[in-house]
């Protein structure tokens, strides 16, 4: 283990001399501007609550070693709070003058932040490449903790000074942060540095250091980007929004057989069909479908909010995720072709967002977003969802089984897009709306008529062993699972109206403010 430490002491060394570091020291903007760099670190720092709640953390203690590493994901979780009020301390919800499409957009699909959509990715693979062994999961965990302290120790002084300046603590930037950043997992100095590791585990554990490191300066490769890019430039990102496409009838169904089902297989699609009935039958949907005095518009308003990190977040589900990063053979690159079809609907979703004028029903400013998406009750539902399918797509990298994932994640929003087909239709019918995702037009973002290259390719007449057919089981089960959990809080958020769709917020607040607690 000792060979790890040095490695993160002379990495951690390396880092400390990067360049967004002396721009920070030396920046040809005052200090009260500095920390405007905090919008290219929201993606990084939002998501390291769910990489400490999901990925890092164990779910049941064995040994005193995941005993230590969950204490330090219980502070380590925390820190997103302290990071939203220094945003706010920082007033750079008016200095941006985002709204929360735009939060979105910056979030999801901006190129300024996708190195962090992929870094989330290659931070989650950590936790299942090193198979829960907890000397290799603090051999990345002490690299990520060194990383840390590395920032933190050369942004408090900038904080501290600014805080003086202004009279306000910022808690997130400053010592209150580094105190608890000491650059070494919380409790395992004396413990984890004794331990000796096979010399094939050691390397095990240094190449996770190295791939932590490696995502780190990464990063701040971007925070430099973007300090001089905007900050210095006194610049601001501003969201860069397509046309609508064009539209055009659904591709015409190609007349070919069926792909054949066999073997284990039939098992598996009897489960799924099982599971995608029970779920067609959810309340929600009933809901949905309801008449009476609440419109079709508002009927899509009142839930659209929640299913924000599940729609948005698939895209990069698809793209880092489940798709194969040098596909071999035609398995493989039918399931690319497909998942390189749906990782294009996220910005039809943000279209139609746009079009229900949800901006305006919500009145969220960037924080009040990035709190709703990453901190509320309700949307660490999704999220923890999402993390369960992060997990079986990394960890089963058969075609077989990451076909039959995907399936199931299709297969349970076939009722999904039934219901919310006739609202929307509804709505374009009496407006002049076009609602693209909602009304199930997806086609329309896909470069060519592959979307349904995966779904038609004959994956099911293959070999699938005993093992693997549990897996794919389990796997339908996971989706759907999860997907009734999000129905039944759907159900719950739009019937009470939740966000304030159809009524005022007291005293002119915003809608995150007049909503509290799920």
């Amino acid at each position: 283990m000792k060979s790890i430490l040095a490695l993160a002491a002379a990495r951690k060394k390396r880092l400390a001399a990067h360049p967004f570091f002396a721009w920070m020291r030396q920046a040809p903007v005052p200090l009260g501007s500095r920390l405007d760099m905090a919008p290219i670190m929201a993606n990084f720092v939002m998501n390291f609550r769910d990489m400490n709640l999901w990925f890092i953390r164990f779910d049941a203690v064995s040994s005193p070693f995941e005993q230590i590493i969950n204490g330090n994901t219980d502070e380590d979780e925390t820190h997103s709070r302290l990071f939203i009020e220094d945003w706010r301390k920082l007033h750079l919800d008016e200095k941006l003058g985002w709204r929360a499409s735009d939060t979105l957009w910056w979030l999801f699909l901006a190129p300024e932040t996708e190195p962090f959509r992929a870094y989330a990715l290659d931070f989650a693979r950590m936790t299942v490449v090193d198979r829960g062994d907890p000397l290799l999961r603090f051999a990345h965990s002490e690299a990520g903790e060194a990383c840390g302290n590395a920032f933190f120790s050369a942004v408090s002084p900038l904080a501290n000074e600014l805080r003086r300046q202004t009279q306000v603590d910022y808690r997130y930037f400053g010592d209150y942060h580094l105190d608890r950043e000491r650059g070494h997992v919380i409790a395992s100095e004396g413990v984890f540095d004794r331990q000796q590791l096979d010399p094939q585990r050691r390397e095990k554990g240094l190449a996770l250091a190295n791939a932590m490191f490696d995502i780190f300066f990464g990063m701040h490769d971007c925070f430099h980007d973007y300090a001089r890019n905007y900050v210095e430039r006194g610049r601001v990102p501003r969201r860069r929004r397509s046309a609508l496409p064009p539209m055009r009838p659904a591709p015409a169904a190609q007349p070919v057989q069926a792909p054949a089902i066999t073997g284990r297989h039939v098992e598996v699609q009897r489960a799924l069909e099982s599971r995608k009935a029970d779920t067609a039958r959810h309340p929600f949907y009933r809901w949905l479908q309801a008449g009476g005095p609440i419109s079709a518009l508002s009927r899509l308003r009142r839930f659209l909010p929640m299913w924000v990190m599940d729609i948005m977040g698939y895209r990069d589900l698809n793209r880092y995720a489940l798709r194969f990063a040098s596909p071999q053979g035609a398995n493989e690159l039918a399931f690319n072709r497909w998942v390189q079809a749906l990782q294009t609907h996220s910005e039809l979703f943000l279209n139609d967002w746009d079009a229900l004028g949800m901006d305006d029903a919500l009145g969220w400013s960037a924080s009040d977003t990035l709190e709703f998406l990453f901190l509320d009750p309700g949307t660490d539902v999704h999220r923890c969802n999402i993390a369960k399918f992060t997990k079986l797509a990394i960890a089963h990298e058969s075609p077989a089984l990451r076909f039959w994932l995907l399936e199931a994640l299709e297969a349970s929003g076939e009722a999904f897009f039934a219901n919310t087909r006739a609202l929307a239709q509804a709505v374009e019918g009496a407006t002049a709306m076009r609602l693209d995702y909602l009304a199930d037009r997806h086609y329309l973002a896909h470069a060519d008529t592959e979307g349904g290259a995966g779904r038609s390719h004959p994956f099911r007449s293959e070999p699938l062993s005993a093992e693997q057919a549990q897996i794919a089981m389990t796997m339908v089960h996971t989706v759907f699972d999860a997907v009734d959990a999000q129905l039944t809080l759907s159900l719950a958020v739009a019937a009470q109206d939740r966000f304030g769709i159809d009524r005022a917020p007291p005293g002119g607040a915003s809608r995150a403010a007049a909503m509290g607690p799920a």
